[in-house]
């Protein structure tokens, strides 16, 4: 591959958290072409990791990174291993577009902080739009990023409490620090913990926060750090403009699936899988109102692409479908066209 082949301006955008949807697609695309794309996006990245620029504007130095790149790839040398994740097929590309970057801006106004916080450096990942990502925070604590969703941290959780700020979907496995609680900054919530499994997830369609806990024992508290209720394992808390509901939750499995590389679903409603669909594959799909509230689906995905998917379900649902690039049409076959 040649370095004029190398989208240096998308790449740049990307590296300065300025990209738009067009310079993501750029990316995309091009990282989807051969796992030598990816194998350089990482070098470029690390690359520019390595030498800490910080500048308002990042320029890329196209020469020195490409000395660098061809100094850290021989031309003889064997196509590196993949191996840690059972989504071996989806982290590909998520670990090539995934960023981190040591910016001071904030999700939440740094009066919500304490001093050694306001001033520290914050790092951020973000799991493009059809991938998931996994990431470990300097305090061992573990994060799964669902697609689409980003989170900030520190550097090192140097004050009194560990904040992270997050966007979209996270899972954490947090490690146990009595004397240092976790806490978790939602648009709408904040979680504290201080060692335990645990979800937030933030729906943009219905503008709702849930928090699912799995293991151990969270806090749950508005964006004025206003106590709403604590969580049991196996409890779920619903938070809507203020209002929330407490639920006990019967298919834990089935909502934490994304993280073992799966959507899983049971007994659930068309136009609820079409949620966790448009999520996972990184697309906008109308549905025929014509479907609402009439057909639930018990199945699971793994690697099945969304055209497999979706003739999965025609089989056993009178639908059609149409495929435009990133926008998917389904509509009921008793429907006129």
């Amino acid at each position: 591959m040649e370095q004029q082949n190398i989208p240096w301006e998308a790449i740049s955008t990307y590296l300065n958290d300025t990209s738009d949807k067009k310079n993501e697609s750029i990316i995309k695309e091009w990282v989807k072409e051969s796992p030598e794309n990816i194998r350089h996006f990482n070098e470029i990245f690390n690359t520019h990791q390595l030498t800490r620029q910080k500048p308002v504007y990042y320029q890329p130095n196209k020469e020195q990174l490409w000395k660098e790149l061809m100094n850290r790839i021989s031309p003889n040398q064997r196509k590196p291993k993949v191996v840690g994740l059972s989504w071996v097929r989806y982290v590909a590309v998520a670990a090539a577009i995934v960023l981190a970057f040591f910016v001071g801006r904030w999700f939440a106004a740094p009066s919500q902080m304490n001093q050694s916080a306001a001033t520290a450096e914050y790092a951020q990942v973000i799991a493009p739009p059809g991938q998931r990502t996994q990431m470990v925070l300097p305090d061992q604590t573990k994060v799964w990023l669902n697609s689409g969703s980003k989170i900030k941290y520190p550097a090192s959780f140097s004050g009194k409490d560990r904040n992270v700020f997050i966007k979209g979907e996270c899972y954490f496995e947090v490690t146990k620090n009595k004397h240092k609680p976790f806490i978790v900054h939602a648009s709408d919530v904040n979680v504290k913990v201080y060692g335990t499994h645990f979800d937030v997830k933030e729906n943009a369609k219905n503008d709702q926060s849930v928090v699912t806990l799995l293991e151990g024992k969270v806090e749950v508290l508005n964006s004025n750090n206003q106590s709403l209720s604590y969580l049991d394992p196996g409890e779920q808390l619903k938070v809507h403009q203020n209002r929330y509901q407490k639920l006990k939750v019967n298919n834990m499995e089935a909502l934490i699936a994304w993280t073992n590389g799966m959507l899983v679903f049971k007994d659930q409603p068309f136009e609820e899988v079409i949620d966790y669909l448009e999520n996972w594959y990184g697309v906008k799909i109308k549905l025929d109102t014509q479907l609402y509230n009439k057909h639930h689906f018990t199945f699971k995905v793994k690697t099945e692409s969304l055209r497999e998917v979706l003739d999965l379900i025609s089989v056993i649902t009178p639908i059609d479908y149409k495929i435009e690039g990133d926008h998917v049409f389904i509509k009921s076959k008793n429907r006129e066209s």
